[in-house]
Parts: C-alpha cells; sequence; structure tokens
C-alpha cells in the first residue's frame, strides 16, 4: 500500500527504497501503524485504517450504521454530548448499540464521550460513568469552573467533590482540560477527544496514529538519534500515504479528513528505552531525554510534512496557526496508549512507567506470573542465568527491592521503577514534558497507590491543570474489582507460575 501511494509521486526505485526502510522497521518493531492497519491491510477494498475518530452524537439510523461501520474496522469512536439535552440516555444508547453488535467483531469496539462541566445533567453524568462496560467517560473542566472552585460557590464545590469520589472509587471520569485543549485550536473550532484522548479532532473527523519504539534505538545504553530521525521521516510518510487508501466510513468524514490529513506520530517504550540506558524514570534525566527526543520528532516531523506540502499539497492553510509554513498534515503527533502495538513489541505502552517487575495475569483461568520483558532481556545480556532470574523474580515477587538483590547489577537496580514507585508528581512531569511537543493529546494513566486519598487526586489534577497538560487520567490500584494485571506479590498464597 505504502509503495502503491508513493509511486503517484515519485520513481518506482524511490519507492521501492522507501517502502524497504518501511518493512526494515516493521520487522524490527521499530515503527508499527495503529491496530486497525495491522488488522486491516489484507483488504483490498472497503478497509478502515485509522484507529481515532470522532463523530457528530448519533441521532438517528444513519449515524449508527456510520458508527457500526468505523467499529466494525477496529477504530474508536468520541461524541461531544455538550450540546445534547440528555447526554446520560445518549451514552446509555451508544453503549448499549455497540455492545450488541460487539460478539460479531474481530475487536471489542469502544467509544468514549465527553460533557462539559456546565451542562446541567453533568452531576448525572458522573454518577453514571462507573456503570458503563465499554464506554470512557470525560468531564471537560475550564477556567471559568476553576475560577467558582476557587471562589468556592457551591455548585462549583459539588461537582468538584464528586468528580474526584468517583475518579477514587472507579478511576472514572477522565478530566479533559477545555483551555489548554482549546489553545490547540488555530481556527478556534471545538476540538474533542476520541477513545483515549490522544487525538484531538473536529466533528466527523478521523486521524491515525503510528508509534515509534524508543527502546528499539537503543544500543548498549546508547541512543541512537540519527536513526531514530530517519524513521520518523519514513513514519510521516507512512501515516500520510494512509489517507489516500483510506476507506471513510461516510463521505462528510471523508472530506473533513483530506481538508485536515491529520496524523499523529506517537512514541512507545519510553520506559523500556530508559531502563536500557540506566536512568530513571520520572529523574530529571529523563525528562531531558524526553524532550530530546520529541524535539527531534517535532522539528523533523515538520520538516518532512513541508516538503511533502511542495510537492503533494498542503492540508487546507485554515487549520494552520497564521505565519506558519504550510504542510501536508495539520497535526503531527500525539501519544497514544498503543495497547495492541505494546504487547506485539514486549514494551510499556506509551510513556508509561513500567507497571511492575514481575506482573500477575488470569489467563484461562491460570495464574501466570510475567517477568517484564525488557528486564528480563537485560538480565540475560549481563550474563544471568534462568534460574537466577527466576530467583531474582521470587524475591521480587516477595516483596524484596531491587537494590537489595545482588544478582541484579547495579546499572539496572538503580533505573529500576514501578508505576506505583512514583509519585503523582513525577507523573505528571513527564507527561506535561512530552505534551509540550505535540499539538495532539496524551494517553496516560496517573497510577495511584490504594492507599491515595480524596485528596490526592485532588491535588494531582489541579497540577496536572498547572502542568499544561490537555487532560487526565487517574486510576486508584484496586478500585475496579477484577483489574486484569496486578503487581505480583500482592496475594503470596497465590504464587502462580514465572513465565519465561
Amino acid at each position: 500500500m505504502f509503495t502503491d501511494v508513493e509511486r503517484r509521486h515519485t520513481s518506482d526505485a524511490e519507492a521501492f527504497a522507501l517502502g524497504e526502510q518501511l518493512h526494515q522497521l516493521l520487522s524490527d518493531g521499530a515503527f508499527l501503524p495503529n491496530s486497525p492497519v495491522m488488522m486491516n491491510s489484507e483488504r483490498q477494498s472497503s478497509a478502515n485504517l485509522f484507529a481515532c475518530h470522532v463523530l457528530a452524537p448519533p441521532v438517528d439510523a444513519e449515524a449508527m450504521a456510520v458508527a457500526g461501520r468505523i467499529h466494525d474496522g477496529c477504530g474508536g469512536i468520541g461524541y461531544d454530548l455538550t450540546s445534547v439535552a440528555d447526554p446520560v440516555a445518549m451514552t446509555r444508547f451508544i453503549e448499549n448499540q455497540t455492545a450488541a453488535l460487539n460478539p460479531n467483531r474481530k475487536r471489542k469496539a469502544h467509544s468514549a464521550v465527553t460533557l462539559h462541566v456546565d451542562h446541567p445533567l453533568v452531576s448525572h453524568f458522573i454518577d453514571m460513568s462507573s456503570s458503563l462496560e465499554i464506554t470512557h467517560t470525560n468531564v471537560e473542566l475550564d477556567g471559568a469552573f476553576f475560577a467558582a472552585l476557587d471562589q468556592q460557590l457551591p455548585n462549583a464545590v459539588a461537582i468538584w467533590q464528586s468528580v474526584c469520589s468517583s475518579i477514587y472509587d472507579t478511576g472514572r471520569p477522565a478530566i479533559a482540560f477545555g483551555e489548554h485543549k482549546s489553545l490547540r485550536s488555530p481556527n478556534g473550532e471545538r476540538l474533542i477527544l476520541n477513545v483515549c484522548g490522544e487525538s484531538l479532532l473536529r466533528e466527523n473527523e478521523s486521524s491515525l496514529i503510528g508509534s515509534l519504539n524508543a527502546s528499539r534505538f537503543v544500543t548498549r545504553g546508547v541512543f541512537d538519534a540519527d536513526r531514530f530521525k530517519a524513521a520518523v521521516e519514513i513514519g510521516v510518510r507512512c501515516l500520510d500515504n494512509l489517507h489516500d487508501i483510506q476507506d471513510h466510513a461516510s463521505a462528510t468524514v471523508g472530506e473533513r479528513c483530506m481538508q485536515s490529513r491529520k496524523i499523529g506520530l506517537s512514541v512507545m517504550g519510553f520506559a523500556d528505552a530508559l531502563l536500557m540506558m540506566g536512568i530513571r524514570y520520572g529523574s530529571s534525566e529523563s525528562l531531558d531525554f524526553a524532550a530530546s527526543i520529541m524535539g527531534l520528532v517535532q522539528a523533523t516531523a515538520k520538516a518532512t510534512s513541508e516538503a511533502l506540502a511542495s510537492t503533494r499539497g498542503s492540508c487546507d492553510p485554515t487549520l494552520l496557526r497564521v505565519g506558519e509554513p504550510l504542510r501536508r498534515n495539520a497535526s503531527l503527533m500525539a501519544i497514544a496508549a498503543n495497547g495492541t502495538l505494546s504487547l506485539l513489541c514486549n514494551v510499556s505502552g506509551g510513556i508509561e512507567p513500567l507497571f511492575s517487575y514481575v506482573s500477575r495475569q488470569t489467563v484461562e483461568g491460570r495464574v501466570i506470573n510475567q517477568v517484564q520483558p525488557t528486564l528480563r532481556r537485560l538480565l540475560r545480556e549481563h550474563g544471568l542465568s534462568e534460574s537466577m532470574i527466576d530467583e531474582i523474580a521470587m524475591s521480587l515477587m516477595n516483596g524484596a527491592q531491587p537494590e537489595d538483590l545482588k544478582l541484579i547489577p547495579s546499572k539496572i537496580s538503580q533505573a529500576m521503577v514501578r508505576a506505583h514507585d512514583l509519585s503523582p508528581a513525577d507523573h505528571i512531569r513527564t507527561q506535561a514534558t512530552f505534551q509540550s511537543f505535540i499539538d495532539g493529546g496524551i494517553s496516560k494513566t496517573i497510577n495511584l497507590p490504594a492507599n491515595s486519598t480524596i485528596d490526592d487526586i485532588a491535588v494531582a489534577i489541579l497540577e496536572a491543570r498547572a502542568s499544561g497538560c490537555v487532560g487526565i487520567s487517574l486510576y486508584r490500584d484496586g478500585s475496579i474489582s477484577g483489574q486484569p494485571s496486578q503487581m505480583a506479590g500482592a496475594k503470596p498464597e497465590e504464587s502462580g507460575e514465572v513465565a519465561t
């Protein structure tokens, strides 16, 4: 597909060479387009290749048919229900309609709904959030709300308490900061969150994500910036080319997408790269590394998109800021969750820290303790045998700290940190560092320990807003029963088996 589009603009020889570069990145797991491409690219027609979609609220059968076509193609859909009279009923309708068709889909479909805090039913919307299984909820807070909260106006205080309590109990809803989101709209058109929040899209618009696996650019503890830059250039071309072969769910969506040609170049395996370089996640050195690679992505992506615009045409200029050079793509960067892609590459999703050194997962009724793949590989590279690695795993499962285990080389142990070892401020500083470079959003969860309080959640939200984040998702460990992954060692009586 990539080479076919390149042939429209370049010679066969150049198109073939570019295709070979892309193939090498894909084979190495250094760059992967979003999962709908991976799952649907074998189809010759009527294929959805985009992961991120935003539609107008579904008010009739045709609207639901459009949504169905996107979901059938493994895409997720975001809706802004602020203009809807009863967003609670609309959300339940979306949930039920999606669930009814999910059994016949190759991947369960999900949606997200956003409601502005000024809506009269916002409290009911917050209360409903925990009852949903496949629909994510976002509440948009803005400067006017926080001003009212500072003044301790009763309605603002009540909503604030409701939001923080709901997050404490269930991890829902997520928060969007309206004033930061609006800054990313050059023409003032309202931008809406997709399912995971990384793409900021206009109503009836779609985008796609491609993720660079940062860990694949680290060799013997050194990050290869030149090879990474070359991968960014190929990534931009790949994602832009997919716009020319996407089969859109409706003519309106197709027209809007061709106006903007939005893409989202993302990073995954960030925590793995840090571990491989001996850098502790959340440290000032880790933030410096984040800034260096994102600055490189930003500059290279813009230069590549501008070069494409000069030969292939630009996006609608009204979607760019006044004075900006014309470029091919209105949006270039986002940070996705990479739930599927990170599993394929055995790395951490997006910019998330490592959840655990050894994680407990229940698979078909069996408890399996999985040693974090990058950690296992590093230990092997340092000459440790499988029996030594198993000994380390059992010690970590029983509560030992990495620095206390003599078998772990100090270069590795000093960089070992889990999501729950980090303070909310560590998480937020990392998210804010990435946010400062991108025109999209960030899909990231601020993991909180089980003993966190409602006040801790309130402080984290305020810190995220002060740091310039577009939004924040918080989850207190154990607040939802049956969460799929747990830190091994939480229940010593369920020792399970160590995966090799």
